[in-house]
């Protein structure tokens, strides 16, 4: 029993997170440019053409075009599938670390804080990546090391030793 809700729950989360990749590109797409995220459809980045809602489906209509686009056939950006696909990890993790399950298997509570924080964290990498062009390898390795310091910071003010 208790494993079946982790996995409905793990299930669950990660096909928030897939919908939360989704807008987190939307955000990185259209915020520099000076672009509304909350109106306007969503069109093709090469000829402007309007997505229709099957081409919208996070990751599987980016597999199922063959990372092209519908319309004027122009390659769409692997780092759309990898913010979705990253973030649905993050949070199906999550949803697996909630459950009972995920408590017994001594996950630590102090990962639920970071849930959100991993979320901003994806937002970053990838904005810094695409816009400033840095290389991903420095970005990764500062987020990383600023990830591993609030983690212990976390981990020192919820723990019952002081």
């Amino acid at each position: 029993m208790i494993e079946s809700i982790s996995i409905f729950m793990a299930v669950a989360y990660g096909l928030l997170g897939l919908l939360l990749g989704s807008f987190l590109n939307v955000c990185v797409y259209r915020i520099p440019r000076g672009e509304s995220i909350a109106q306007g459809r969503s069109h093709c980045p090469s000829c402007g053409h309007v997505l229709s809602p099957l081409d919208l489906v996070p990751v599987l209509s980016y597999l199922s075009l063959g990372r092209r686009c519908r319309y004027c056939q122009a390659p769409i950006s692997p780092r759309y599938a990898v913010v979705e696909s990253l973030t649905a990890l993050l949070y199906a993790t999550a949803g697996f670390a909630i459950t009972w399950a995920g408590l017994a298997a001594d996950w630590p509570a102090v990962w639920l804080l970071l849930a959100p924080l991993a979320y901003v964290i994806v937002l970053s990498v990838f904005w810094t990546w695409h816009l400033m062009h840095t290389p991903p390898l420095n970005v990764l390795v500062k987020q990383a090391l600023l990830v591993a310091i609030i983690q212990l910071l976390l981990t020192f003010l919820f723990s019952r030793a002081w």
